[in-house]
């Protein structure tokens, strides 16, 4: 085991004991690893909002996320070296496993949601094995912009540091917080701004917004690594719905795209 491995593991047997994998929203990432609960804590009693066929409940896609976080994510940001931080990192890599797992597995909801809207459009494409058409039923691009959009934003709001020239000078024991929130807020405004302009720029040195990451990083992991992931659970949710297996390109090891790097967005 790597040093993550270990104290993922470890991380995850914890949470175990206190039920948090019998959530339908959480997966774990070594679920052979976790021992079987013993303690007197009662069973969870979450609403039916999911296919109880055995199958569907045991889509787990991350060891390609783990895999894709190791070899895509980590590169793309942060800068080589070692600052000797092992621990604090390793802990605040499981944040982000753990938080992109539970983003990428809310596709079994939309996915359950969408046959719901649409049972006879999707049982003729499964019956057809059209995994393709499937794929192309179940896309939303406006919405997929929109949330590309989101995430761009909240990267350059919330991923640089505060513009000290435009916070208020107080005196010695004087609050003035209104004005520290007002200039905050249009630091964020302004952060906002240069996201958009320069998402819409050819300039590749304009596209460039100093802070902890780059934003356009985050809109690529978002577009080439999270949304595929998440549409290709909805695709393999929704095969077994409709009583097939899905195809090989949607098993649970691998993206029916494969991606080795991130790239930036295409500007037309």
């Amino acid at each position: 085991l790597s040093f993550l491995d270990f104290m993922l593991v470890g991380t995850e047997v914890l949470h175990s004991a206190v039920r948090r994998y019998e959530s339908p929203e959480e997966h774990a990432f070594f679920p052979d690893r976790l021992p079987k609960r013993t303690n007197s804590l009662s069973k969870l009693d979450y609403p039916n909002l999911l296919s109880e066929d055995a199958a569907i409940n045991a889509l787990n896609w991350n060891k390609i996320l783990y895999r894709k976080y190791l070899d895509v994510i980590v590169p793309a940001i942060s800068n080589q070296g070692d600052d000797e931080q092992y621990g604090s990192t390793v802990i605040a890599d499981i944040a982000v496993l753990q938080a992109l797992s539970k983003r990428i597995h809310f596709g079994k909801f939309v996915a359950e949601s969408k046959y719901c809207s649409n049972p006879d459009g999707f049982q003729q494409l499964v019956e057809a094995n059209d995994a393709d058409g499937v794929m192309a039923l179940l896309t939303n691009e406006k919405v997929e912009e929109q949330v590309l959009t989101r995430a761009r934003l909240k990267a350059a709001t919330y991923g640089r540091e505060p513009i000290l020239s435009s916070l208020p000078t107080t005196k010695d024991g004087e609050e003035n917080s209104t004005s520290i929130i007002a200039a905050a807020a249009a630091a964020a405004v302004v952060a906002a701004v240069e996201a958009v302009q320069n998402s819409k720029s050819c300039d590749a040195s304009a596209q460039k917004i100093k802070g902890k990451v780059d934003p356009g990083i985050i809109e690529s992991i978002y577009r080439q690594l999270i949304i595929p992931m998440t549409k290709d659970i909805e695709v393999a949710y929704l095969f077994l719905r409709c009583g097939k297996e899905p195809p090989m390109e949607y098993s649970s090891d691998r993206m029916s795209v494969d991606v080795t790097e991130l790239s930036p967005r295409a500007i037309i």
